[in-house]
């Protein structure tokens, strides 16, 4: 689906290509099509929790949580997390310094 995207879209470099999920299937489809891979934390199928449940936590289990899908993610290889989608235009910056 990458690929195809990209052909759509008429891009021909991996590394202009930033494939974002809340899945370790999303992060693996990424790496396998070469592409920077980026996993969405709070919200994430992969955290598991409604947007209500993960409210309704205590800061420091909201912290633990969030802890234990980044390491979830990193052990998946991926290049970056960020917490919210606020934070994914802050992160082109960075991967565009690259």
């Amino acid at each position: 689906m990458i690929f195809k995207n990209m052909e759509a879209l008429g891009s021909i470099s991996t590394k202009q290509v930033v494939k974002i999920g809340d899945t370790t299937s999303d992060i693996k489809e990424a790496l396998n099509a070469g592409v920077w891979a980026v996993g969405v934390i709070i919200g994430s199928s992969e955290m598991g929790l409604s947007e209500e449940e993960f409210h309704a936590l205590t800061s420091e289990e909201q912290h633990q949580v969030i802890e234990k899908t980044k390491r979830i993610f990193e052990e998946t290889s991926a290049h970056y997390t960020i917490e919210t989608m606020q934070e994914l235009s802050a992160l082109i910056d960075v991967i565009n310094a690259n």
